[in-house]
């Protein structure tokens, strides 16, 4: 059957007209195609609800029970909790930037950020060990402030358990977070009395201060007492040296070696400077007075004696003579050897003991200090447990552990 689809004037359709008719005839068939599925889908779902008998099971096990039993503990049950907070920091003390540096001999007489740093996070762990509950419960009772009766049943301690089941308890209570960029810490504590939260804080808040200050002061002591250590050594040093000096001098017979030397160089100079004196007048004398002239017999004398007093210390000063007994020039090497260490030894006696003085300075005075920024207080409303929130979620985890049951259903199915 040939059709053709004309204008309502009686005029033929173009190309576009007909391309467009046809479009939304397709689209209106394929929109009740889709109703009628849909209704069909529908109706189908209704059967299988009405004809799988576990569907109102699942339904009351899965999403009515939970959130029954939730909205009871939480609403009716769960103890309230009463939080007490807390920010404070580890500062280093004024005036200790310029000796955050070590010093020349290994000693750090000052503070660095990497060691307040550190104690940050030491205090973040002292906070949660085992030592600060031990300190707290000889202050407080604090076993039974979080075991007695009034106290649901899964939130409460048993006394009875051991110290390390306490700890895993400590830590739901009591919670420490530390900002990374300005070193604040904040402290919180649970409890189940607004009174017991805050004792509780400021026993955390004194024993975290108490275990600060210990650092801080073993710090400077093992500075000092590093220092008194290379003090001690550096003065062994110098005695020692100050002692071969000693021995050398006594052994050579010189008590200075370089003044002799130079003393002995000096008398040589004034020694040739009289000989050329006594040459020029024999010179001139042989001109008017005979060889046999008592003056010229004297002057020959004497030049004669300066010529070997010259010779005698020029040979105590470099005489290779194997039965000389003291000879200077080895002396002198000898001495400049001792010497140089001397002075090498003194200077380094010099730095430790400055380095000494400062670790002795920065030992009598606080270089860290536990600031408080927020006391804590004590809290009037309990904050925790969150009911209505705590509900909701229970609500809808059960919505979805019973759409994952219908889901298993179905495919089981």
């Amino acid at each position: 059957m040939n059709m053709e689809i004309r204008k309502a004037e009686g005029q033929p359709l173009t190309t576009a007209d007909r391309q467009q008719a046809v479009t939304e005839s397709l689209r209106q068939i394929a929109r009740m195609s889709r109703f009628v599925d849909r209704k069909k889908g529908i109706r189908s779902y209704q059967s299988h609800v009405k004809n799988d008998p576990w569907i109102p099971i699942l339904f009351v096990v899965c999403f009515v029970l939970p959130t029954l039993v939730g909205a009871v503990y939480f609403g009716l049950i769960a103890s309230d909790r009463y939080v007490s907070e807390a920010r404070f920091a580890i500062r280093p003390a004024l005036g200790t930037a310029d000796k955050a540096a070590p010093d020349s001999v290994g000693t750090s007489s000052g503070v660095p950020s990497q060691m307040v740093a550190q104690d940050t996070l030491i205090t973040n762990e002292y906070i949660h060990s085992r030592p600060m509950i031990e300190a707290i419960e000889a202050k407080l009772p604090i076993r039974e402030w979080f075991s007695r009766d009034s106290i649901d049943y899964f939130s409460r301690f048993d006394a009875e358990k051991p110290i390390e089941k306490f700890l895993r308890y400590w830590k739901r209570r009591v919670g420490v977070d530390v900002e990374s960029g300005s070193g604040i810490m904040s402290l919180t504590v649970e409890a189940f009395d607004p009174d017991e939260s805050l004792a509780i804080a400021k026993a955390v808040m004194t024993e975290a201060e108490r275990m600060v200050n210990d650092l801080s002061v073993k710090a400077r002591e093992d500075a000092v007492a590093e220092s008194s250590r290379e003090l001690k050594i550096a003065e062994d040093r110098m005695t020692k040296i100050r002692l071969a000096m000693r021995d050398l001098r006594n052994r050579e017979g010189v008590l200075d070696a370089q003044k002799s030397n130079e003393a002995n160089l000096k008398i040589v100079s004034e020694l040739r400077a009289a000989r050329i004196n006594l040459a020029v007048q024999l010179a001139i004398g042989q001109r008017d007075l005979g060889p046999e002239s008592r003056r010229i017999i004297d002057i020959k004398q004497q030049i004669k004696d300066l010529d070997e007093n010259i010779a005698r210390i020029e040979r105590q000063s470099a005489s290779q003579d194997p039965e000389q007994k003291r000879l200077l020039s080895d002396a002198l090497t000898r001495f400049e050897a001792l010497d140089n260490d001397r002075k090498n030894a003194e200077k380094y006696y010099q730095q430790v003991l400055t380095a000494h003085e400062r670790a002795r300075i920065v030992a009598a005075r606080q270089i860290e200090f536990f600031s408080p920024i927020v006391e804590p207080v004590k809290a009037e409303s309990s904050v925790e447990p969150r009911r209505i929130l705590m509900i909701s979620l229970v609500t809808a985890g059960a919505a979805v552990l019973f759409a994952a049951s219908m889901f298993a259903r179905k495919m089981m199915n």
